[in-house]
């Protein structure tokens, strides 16, 4: 079970972005490579409670005294800690969130471990530089101080997990604005790595972290353990410094729908052939409901064994979503329902008998058919049109009689990389007159256009020029002595055209590829698109490798 399996449909998801835990550690990997910027964060005691202070503003009120300079097991008699000791000082931390110097990234933990069927996900942090010092009190007013640094070649970690089921209540709960910029709705990079590192290091999400390397029961632990993250990004200015409000790729063209909600989940692996976990990203777009993770359970895998090598993931859309995108996509002239709708004409037929003359009246309109999206089956976009319309008067030797039938079809079909676009205009009319009559089809045309799809790195569908079928079986009056006699055929015929050339310049036209080509998957500007193509059900998948992450 494979992305060709894909049935986003069955599951009521919009789109779904898919990628494996190795891609997103070694995505971040690369973009924590220069580390970030440095924090220093101070407290001093205030009765018996620490409290923040700036750093310079605390070293001036401690005889210009630097914490980070004191060395480790420096006695309490020693002047400077007798300074810091009169200036009330409980802890400082000096930190650069990173890789640690001196070691092979490849023997690092993972950065984010991912959970089977959970929004969980158990978050490691690493430092490319920290320092720890603290004034421990004991019994007796003794004081030791301590005062320690990540050495090079060693890996201090602080470690938890992350809730990112943006339906539970520790996301629910937080005010809309915090909602949205988890969410990153709106934000072109909102599949990036720098997004989603700042949902792992929202404190609003994370759940029982650890850091091992402070003294067990001091002030620092309980701080590091409780209150580090919050406020280390605070001290560097919240979600800005991660590039959270990162401007899109200036070649890259906004994606033709509009993500609206979003969501994580990591579903289980199919099959015992070790394919890789795949955290998920379950998206809703025009405000569609988002389902919940329930529904998750894809029963395939997005990426097999032998793929990993080759793509980080794959994005898929749902058929359906697909199929209104394209019904709905105004191309510059008009949109695909409006040119469908063109094609759909509805008679109207009046004949008045003035003996012995005869008058015949008619009208074409344009209507406004019934658009389906099959639930099933290559077909994506289904039209069956019929309009019948007649009218007669006096006897049938005398009087007149007069048929305007109409019939459209249209379909669009897909299958691996090939989209069918097939139409077929049929307008007939019968006509009698003082006794002897005729009919016959006026127009009766097929199109037929086959695109061949595929994708740049963009995730700009791109088509080739369509292959197209035209048979036209249309009748003409005057030939084969169909309406011969009868002059105002000619009139019907001529209006009959003006109606089906009304949208474009030739009657009942090819297809034009701006209404497929146009499409851009959402994800542009983090992913680099390997292929499209249609799913055994019809989703349009593509695999996906992240782009650089510091562009």
């Amino acid at each position: 079970m494979s992305a060709q399996d894909s049935n986003l449909s069955s599951t009521g998801f919009d789109y779904v972005v898919a990628v494996t835990q190795d891609s997103i550690n070694s995505t971040l990997a690369e973009y924590l490579y220069a580390g970030l910027p440095e924090a220093i964060l101070c407290y001093v005691y205030q009765g018996d409670q620490p409290v923040p202070i700036d750093f310079a503003t605390f070293v001036a009120g401690a005889e210009n005294t630097d914490p980070f300079t004191v060395p480790d097991g420096t006695p309490s008699s020693d002047a400077r800690v007798q300074n810091l000791d009169n200036a009330n000082f409980a802890f400082a931390v000096k930190a650069k969130l990173g890789l640690p110097p001196g070691i092979d990234p490849s023997s690092l933990p993972p950065i984010v471990v991912l959970k089977p069927g959970q929004s969980n996900v158990t978050y490691t942090l690493m430092f490319a530089e920290f320092v720890a010092t603290e004034l421990l009190y004991g019994p007796h007013d003794s004081m030791t101080w301590f005062n320690q640094a990540q050495p090079s070649g060693t890996s201090w970690t602080f470690s938890g997990a992350v809730d990112l089921d943006f339906r539970d209540t520790s996301f629910t709960s937080l005010p809309p604005d915090a909602q949205s910029r988890l969410k990153g709705i709106g934000d072109p990079d909102m599949f990036g790595v720098q997004q989603l590192y700042y949902d792992l290091n929202s404190s609003d999400l994370e759940q029982g972290f650890q850091f091992d390397n402070q003294p067990s029961n001091s002030v620092l632990n309980a701080f590091m353990t409780s209150d580090f993250i919050d406020t280390y990004w605070k001290a560097l200015g919240g979600g800005e410094v991660l590039g959270y409000t990162a401007k899109q790729v200036t070649d890259t063209s906004p994606s033709s729908i509009a993500v609206t909600d979003v969501n994580f989940f990591t579903p289980d692996a199919v099959g015992t052939e070790n394919a890789p976990l795949t955290l998920n990203y379950l998206c809703a777009t025009n405000y569609d409901q988002l389902p919940d993770t329930t529904h998750a359970g894809f029963g395939w895998n997005w990426i097999e064994p032998g793929e990993v090598s080759q793509y980080d993931g794959v994005a898929a859309l749902n058929r359906n979503t697909f199929a209104n995108y394209l019904i709905n996509f105004y191309n510059g002239n008009q949109t695909l329902s409006e040119y469908i709708s063109c094609n759909c004409l509805t008679g109207d037929v009046t004949l008045v008998c003035d003996s012995p003359n005869v008058t015949y009246n008619f009208n074409l309109f344009y209507s406004n058919p019934t658009i389906t999206f099959p639930a099933s089956g290559s077909t994506i976009i289904s039209v069956a049109f019929g309009s019948t319309a007649s009218d007669e008067c006096g006897g049938p030797v005398l009087g007149g009689k007069m048929e305007l039938n109409s019939t459209y079809d249209f379909s669009v079909s897909v299958q691996e990389n090939l989209m069918i676009i097939s139409q077929h205009l049929v307008i007939y009319t019968y006509i009698r007159h003082a006794g002897s009559g005729a009919g016959g089809n006026i127009v009766d045309k097929a199109i037929t256009d086959v695109y061949s799809m595929g994708v740049d790195d963009t995730g700009s569908i791109v088509v080739s020029p369509p292959d197209s079928n035209v048979v036209d079986n249309s009748q003409t009056p005057g030939q084969n002595g169909f309406l011969n006699w009868f002059t105002g055929v000619n009139q019907l015929l001529d209006y009959t055209k003006q109606y089906t050339q009304g949208c474009y310049a030739t009657a009942m036209t090819d297809i034009p590829a701006s209404f497929v080509e146009n499409f851009v998957f959402p994800g542009g500007s983090t992913f680099s698109f390997s292929d499209a193509a249609f799913s055994d059900n019809q989703d349009l998948v593509s695999h996906i490798t992240y782009a650089d992450p510091s562009q």
